[in-house]
């Protein structure tokens, strides 16, 4: 693990980790830790390394991603900061889409924000993974859309199968910027 990196995980091990009680997960079940990472994501320097970290795994993804994009709320600061960081580098250009809970109820009723041209290569990011329900639904209506999926990339991996099982069903390349083994206090 880099020096960046690090910095990261132990601002989230600081920030986003929380191990104070029993908490109620998207999935329903109950967990004695939980990573609230949008700490992280509304921190300028957090932020920074994060979206470092999200372009570091686009290049190791055969093919580079001409998008990114993911469920919201636990995509929409990533996909901001990595387009960002993409620009500010001098990278390749990267898009963003954002997949809506619900279908706009005004205006274009879309799904998706910012809809990309069909074939768009996309890699799907989320904030945390365990199940992979949410990520599942990012994917599933990408694809419906006429993206083809790049890879799928989250920030913390609870080490749980969703990601396993991602990439299992979708048959691309799966990736985590951590994973919960990397936290001493709950590995």
């Amino acid at each position: 693990m880099n020096a960046e990196r690090e910095e990261l995980r132990s601002m989230m091990d600081g920030l986003c980790l929380d191990t104070g009680s029993s908490f109620t997960l998207t999935t329903g079940k109950q967990s004695s830790f939980y990573f609230d990472c949008k700490k992280a994501m509304l921190n300028g320097r957090a932020l920074s390394l994060i979206a470092d970290a999200f372009l570091e795994e686009a290049e190791t993804l055969p093919l580079f991603p001409a998008a990114i994009g993911g469920l919201t709320m636990g995509a929409d600061f990533i996909v901001a900061a990595v387009i960002q960081r993409a620009f500010e580098s001098g990278r390749p250009m990267i898009l963003g889409s954002v997949v809506r809970k619900e279908p706009k109820k005004h205006g274009t009723r879309s799904r998706i924000e910012n809809e990309l041209a069909k074939g768009t290569r996309i890699m799907v990011v989320d904030d945390v993974i365990t199940s992979g329900s949410s990520t599942d639904t990012a994917c599933r209506e990408f694809i419906d859309s006429g993206y083809r999926l790049a890879g799928i990339v989250a920030l913390v991996d609870r080490q749980a199968g969703g990601l396993e099982a991602l990439e299992q069903r979708y048959g691309c390349p799966t990736r985590a910027v951590f994973r919960k083994s990397d936290f001493p206090r709950i590995a």
